[in-house]
């Protein structure tokens, strides 16, 4: 998937959230529950957006709302995304036409309804100006009269202000070497936008390997049957002829570990483990696999297996979360205010952790082993687990 921008994103109380990250958009439904959760949010109310670079599609950045959230954006940009050539000259039309002539009124719902309004424009090629587009309008019969005039009274016609008056009086415009002109009234589309988990664990795009031309969506953990079915979609004959491109997973870390693994029953095998674990420890486990550097499949489901053996304190994101702990659990309050005049928590938190051989920071808190013993790296994990 392309990716049209990036975002920064923070909470918008700082007493509630120090976190704080980049996304690129869009971004498929796990991912955006995965951003919250590293933000350490619950109501996307509370989630501040900011648009800090444009990949694609950069004439829309004066025409994004401020109010606009992120699951609004995400959706924006998965329909930008989604558009052919022919679709982004219309879009880039109709928008540069409503922007001025109804620019008063371009907020989200109208920037989506225009970025959904495949069919109601027509594009003529080549035309760039006025005077482009007063020929063509004279060449092609649109003007009454002009058809049999002398060719030196034909060349004597303003065709600028042809094109203008035309151009004005349908509400057209120039976008990408062509003309763009609306075809009707653009429709309004009730659109939802929520961020929330969706009900697949992991979703792939199943290509044939022949052309990579025909797709066909698979959700995990699926069935043999369902598998069957995605076969004959694409026209393979055995998932030996099919490549599996992992589009979203509920550990968005491990998309392209997916991706890469390559063999379907391993990735159904994995789904299938993945949607056991309560999803209470699901960020647990996510915090685990990050700590631990893991990247491949089937030690991921090993470590899913022995979460018991881990903590996750969500309240400690960062060295001075750290360092404030420590002194809670050292010191009486009374003397923390007298402590804290004296030292830098930063500092402080970021030496502590470097000593703690059982303790390591994730993106989602800070990840303790139960027994006190060392976090292992993954293939320390793996090899652990399997002699157990």
């Amino acid at each position: 998937m392309g990716k049209v921008m990036r975002v920064y994103l923070c909470g918008q109380d700082w007493t509630n959230s120090h976190e704080e990250m980049y996304l690129d958009l869009p971004a498929a439904p796990w991912e955006l529950v995965d951003a919250m959760e590293k933000l350490n949010l619950t109501e996307e109310a509370d989630l501040y957006v900011q648009a800090e670079e444009y990949y694609d599609f950069d004439y829309i950045q004066g025409f994004i709302p401020e109010s606009m959230s992120l699951s609004q954006l995400n959706e924006l940009c998965a329909t930008l995304n989604s558009m052919d050539e022919m679709n982004r000259i219309g879009f880039r039309g109709l928008l540069q036409s409503s922007a001025f002539y109804d620019r008063f009124s371009l907020g989200i719902d109208k920037l989506m309804d225009i970025a959904q309004a495949k069919g109601y424009y027509h594009i003529a090629e080549d035309i760039s100006n006025d005077t482009q587009l007063g020929r063509f309008l004279c060449f092609n019969g649109f003007v009454d009269g002009v058809g049999e005039l002398p060719e030196k009274v034909y060349e004597l016609l303003n065709f600028e202000k042809i094109g203008k008056d035309y151009r004005m009086a349908e509400h057209g415009s120039f976008a990408d070497g062509c003309y763009v002109a609306p075809d009707g009234e653009v429709p309004h589309r009730e659109t939802h936008y929520e961020i929330c988990p969706p009900e697949y664990v992991v979703m792939l795009d199943v290509v044939n390997k022949a052309d990579m031309k025909s797709h066909w969506p698979l959700a995990l953990p699926a069935v043999p049957e369902e598998m069957d079915s995605t076969l004959r979609h694409i026209g393979a004959a055995s998932w030996d002829e099919a490549v599996c491109i992992c589009t979203d997973c509920q550990i968005p870390q491990l998309m392209e570990t997916v991706t890469q693994t390559g063999n379907i029953a391993t990735i159904n095998r994995f789904a299938g483990i993945l949607e056991g674990v309560p999803a209470e420890d699901i960020t647990k486990l996510k915090a685990v696999l990050e700590v631990m550097h893991c990247d491949d499949l089937i030690t991921a489901s090993l470590i899913a297996g022995e979460l018991d053996n881990y903590m996750l304190s969500e309240n400690i994101r960062n060295p001075e979360d750290m360092g404030r702990w420590q002194l809670d659990y050292m010191l009486a309050k009374e003397d923390q205010s007298l402590v804290l005049k004296h030292i830098n928590l930063y500092a402080y938190g970021k030496e502590v952790l470097e000593q703690a051989e059982s303790s390591a920071m994730s993106a989602y808190g800070l990840v303790d082993r139960r027994d006190n013993q060392p976090i292992l790296t993954a293939t320390q994990s793996s090899s652990q687990m399997t002699m157990q």
